[in-house]
């Protein structure tokens, strides 16, 4: 059972995590594609809070950096299909990221999860491209393909960057 300063440090994480991510998403805007889709770098705010605070408070941090984005205009809704299969289901994978457990490799901790995810999180903008949009499967490829991958690298590369050295101040016990 946590204790209520647990409870406030998670809590106090989990708007740290959500202030990161929703300052640097209109910095993601520079590679904005038509219709949105970006190089979401702005991600790894939420990788590193599912790995660093555990999947069920990257998921609520994750849903409520959605929630934020549809109040502030940073996200739009182009009908229900799209809002769960570009919003609701890819922010949540990214928040349960951490179910998949970092491999550690020499001294590195490996974020294999994030490659699982994020190829999840390609399948439902795909789908949503195929239902919400009834784009082609060629061009629904080339539209979805690029950005999640430019996503997943710039995400992957700043995880073993930063995630050593936040692990030593984020400490929950």
């Amino acid at each position: 059972m946590k204790t209520q300063s647990q409870k406030v440090k998670v809590m106090s994480f989990m708007a740290m995590f959500v202030a990161i991510q929703l300052v640097l998403e209109p910095l993601t805007k520079i590679t904005e594609m038509p219709q949105g889709g970006n190089v979401s770098f702005s991600l790894i705010a939420l990788f590193l809070a599912s790995y660093l605070l555990g999947p069920v408070y990257g998921v609520i941090a994750s849903l409520v950096c959605l929630g934020v984005q549809f109040v502030l205009g940073m996200a739009v809704y182009y009908g229900i299909a799209s809002l769960f299969l570009d919003y609701i289901i890819p922010m949540a994978l990214v928040g349960a990221c951490s179910i998949f457990p970092l491999w550690h490799y020499k001294q590195w901790d490996i974020p294999l999860g994030m490659i699982v995810i994020m190829i999840l999180k390609t399948i439902s903008h795909l789908l949503a491209g195929w239902f919400a949009f009834q784009t082609p499967l060629i061009g629904n490829l080339a539209y979805n393909i690029p950005y999640n991958v430019g996503t997943l690298i710039v995400c992957f590369i700043l995880f073993i960057i930063i995630y050593p050295r936040i692990k030593k101040v984020v400490q929950l016990d």
